[in-house]
């Protein structure tokens, strides 16, 4: 398999720089009509007295900005930023440095969103960069339990194959992203596919009520690739029962030799990339 990085050859021209990230901000939201809290003083000291009601909608600004997560070293980012610009994201973007090691990932096309949060884990100068979702109370050492899931209906009516339907059904999970094509296009009527973002740390519900008091019936739901994310140490990779930092005992021996992971089949010495284009359903990349 490829290494997932971007090609110049295959980008064609892209522009000299992206938007800065203040300029994304300002053009996707009236941002400046909003001008919330008052100043007052919290025993003898300055306070800026704001409802929670009113940081609730400062951060609708963020809903679909990423986080980038280095675990080993981040490279420069100036590499960074470049390496977006050759991706060739459908629309705007910004890239900024939130601490040494993540970057703040702002798309201001949903489909990028979730090309970029879908992929999960991306590679810049062979070093492993993880997408997570942004939330509010960010912080270095925790991941959000929320993640991109496809979900699938076996055997769901056909009158429920149609956009506002599904959708509204996905929602008991959670966001829903994406209908993939076959279900959109009514190619694939054995099964409806919905890609949803999911608090992955509680457990998955298997079924779901579809009617009222008098009719109806249970539909069961399947997922693709549940992600394995561990509620003690808030990071996604492994459940409570393999975490190191609940059960030490379970940390392997130090190992000199050990080195850090490097992306599958790297390219040959100044190869510059694969062409590559996204996938029809699922965001993957495939070699054209």
């Amino acid at each position: 398999m490829a290494v997932l990085q971007p090609s110049e050859g295959a980008i064609g021209a892209a522009p000299p720089l992206s938007k800065s990230f203040a300029a994304v901000v300002t053009a996707s939201s009236s941002a400046e009509a909003f001008d919330p809290g008052t100043i007052s003083t919290r025993r003898g000291e300055p306070a800026f007295r704001i409802a929670n009601s009113d940081i609730q909608q400062l951060a609708r600004l963020f809903q679909q900005a990423l986080v980038g997560r280095f675990s080993y070293s981040r490279p420069p980012m100036e590499a960074v930023r470049r390496f977006f610009l050759l991706l060739g994201l459908k629309g705007d973007y910004a890239v900024a440095l939130l601490d040494t090691n993540h970057v703040l990932i702002r798309p201001t096309v949903e489909e990028d969103y979730i090309w970029l949060f879908v992929r999960r884990t991306w590679y810049i100068r062979s070093s492993p960069m993880t997408i997570s979702k942004w939330f509010l109370d960010f912080k270095a050492n925790k991941e959000i339990s929320i993640a991109p899931v496809w979900v699938s209906f076996p055997s769901l009516p056909l009158p429920f194959f149609g956009r506002n339907p599904l959708n509204k059904l996905a929602s008991v999970l959670g966001r829903p992203l994406k209908i993939d094509a076959a279900t959109r296009d009514l190619r694939r009527l054995s099964v409806a596919r919905v890609l949803v973002e999911i608090d992955v740390a509680r457990a998955p519900a298997k079924r779901v009520w579809i009617g009222d008091e008098e009719y109806g019936f249970w539909q069961n739901m399947e997922y693709e690739s549940w992600p394995a994310f561990c509620s003690f140490c808030e990071r996604f990779g492994h459940d409570q029962q393999e975490c190191y930092r609940k059960f030490p005992a379970l940390r392997p021996a130090k190992n000199p030799q050990a080195h850090l992971p490097q992306p599958k089949d790297p390219l040959p010495q100044g190869d510059q990339g694969t062409t590559m284009a996204r996938g029809e359903d699922v965001g993957e990349w495939r070699d054209v």
